[in-house]
């Protein structure tokens, strides 16, 4: 920790309560950083929600802890605590925070999630939605966030179409 520089602390919000948390430490004179991402799910379903936070239940706060009084955060309505390394707060380099506002579309604001580049024929698993924790193969890219797996389902080989966004190269 700086002692005469300001430095980017991670402040944990109560449960889908990030922006309210951003909001009140706003109010509150603090500069915080709550990154979006764009909601994965919106083009399937018509989410009400075009973007959910990047790191649920997490913001960053800027402040110089020898000029700012930071007791105030903890009892902010929507934050549960600040992140902590025993007694000392949890520092993120600006550096970091450079880099998530850098990934931030100009007419958006909002981050881009992209998928993870794979080609056919590697071993995939689906981390998340109906399918999760199947392996398989890629068999090829259907569109740009789609793509199609060969699985094996019900004791024979099936092709199921997934979203990009939810695989990962299998270990």
């Amino acid at each position: 920790m700086h002692a005469g520089k300001p430095n980017w602390y991670v402040v944990v919000s109560k449960p889908r309560q990030e922006k309210t948390a951003l909001e009140n430490l706003q109010y509150q004179g603090f500069e915080c950083f709550l990154p979006l991402a764009e909601n994965p799910y919106q083009r399937r379903k018509k989410s009400r929600q075009p973007a959910e936070p990047l790191f649920p239940r997490y913001l960053f706060l800027h402040a110089n802890s020898q000029q700012q009084n930071l007791a105030p955060v903890r009892s902010t309505k929507g934050v549960l605590n600040m992140v902590r390394f025993g007694l000392q707060l949890a520092v993120v380099p600006p550096s970091i925070i450079q880099a998530l506002k850098a990934r931030r579309a100009t007419d958006t604001g909002l981050i881009k999630l992209t998928p993870d580049p794979m080609q056919p024929g590697e071993n995939v698993t689906v981390f998340d939605g109906p399918l999760a924790g199947l392996t398989g193969i890629l068999k090829q890219h259907s569109s740009e966030t789609r793509a199609l797996l060969l699985l094996k389902l019900l004791g024979r080989e099936t092709t199921v179409e997934v979203d990009s966004l939810l695989l990962q190269k299998a270990r």
